[in-house]
């Protein structure tokens, strides 16, 4: 299998983060990567996240507010492959609107980064997104980003 290229991979990164942090909205969108882009685990891992973040949501408009859109931007800080491996340390940077019942929908973002590493398998589809997680434990998160 050939090293994948660092802009192949930030497609499927940013993708993937889209798709994660759009379970957020109201009415989040199916996610958009094909099963052969992710590995098993990966799936597994989005289907245990999602009722943590229908949870976190029903608590957030419990309170009167909610998300309206968002914006992502990926930028890759490096790439290693090893072997059948591939880890990508990037960084995300995240806008979103909010609404309230009180206010309606505020016209200024709130806004987060985080440093994340992506993990990639190579499979005989090419390179499958294994897993996201923080590169830094602790701190507080995004709703959109489940620990574990």
């Amino acid at each position: 299998m050939p090293n994948p290229s660092s802009a192949e991979l930030a497609a499927i990164i940013k993708t993937a983060v889209e798709d994660r942090n759009g379970t957020v909205l109201d009415n989040p969108s199916a996610p958009r990567l094909e099963d052969g882009q992710t590995t098993a685990a990966c799936r597994a891992k989005r289907a245990r996240d999602l009722p943590v973040v229908v949870r976190s949501k029903a608590g957030f408009r419990s309170k009167g507010f909610w998300y309206t859109d968002f914006s992502t931007k990926i930028t890759v800080e490096s790439v290693e492959v090893t072997g059948p491996t591939a880890s990508v340390h990037f960084k995300e940077l995240t806008e979103e609107h909010q609404a309230s019942a009180a206010n309606g929908p505020s016209k200024v973002p709130s806004g987060y980064s985080v440093s994340e590493t992506a993990t990639f398998r190579a499979s005989a589809d090419g390179w499958q997104l294994d897993s996201i997680a923080p590169s830094a434990p602790g701190g507080l998160l995004p709703m959109s980003i489940v620990k574990g």
